[in-house]
């Protein structure tokens, strides 16, 4: 039963709010952003097959241009540097110029 998660859970806020600041400094590493890009990072259900019940979302946001979605299919909490450098190394494959 660990996979359920209590959204009402008190104690939970400040590690996930302390670990997406972690992936969002992680992905701001890897990425030419500028200062007036948003990053925002979530954890969704994952219904794929292929991923766990959970996926790490990192969306990056500018008014002068697309947004741009990186997903992880892990969850936040078990998200590392290697996986953001991965999925950052995906995403500027196709960087917009």
């Amino acid at each position: 039963m660990d996979s359920l998660v209590n959204p009402f859970d008190r104690n939970r806020g400040s590690d996930r709010s302390e670990k997406s600041a972690v992936v969002k400094f992680w992905t701001r590493q890897n990425l030419p952003l500028n200062d007036e890009m948003i990053v925002t990072v979530s954890e969704f259900a994952c219904n794929k097959p292929s991923c766990p019940n959970r996926q790490t979302v990192i969306l990056l946001m500018s008014e002068h241009g697309p947004t741009q979605k990186i997903s992880i299919h892990k969850t936040l909490a078990d998200v590392s540097e290697a996986d953001v450098f991965d999925a950052c190394l995906d995403l500027l494959r196709n960087w917009p110029d």
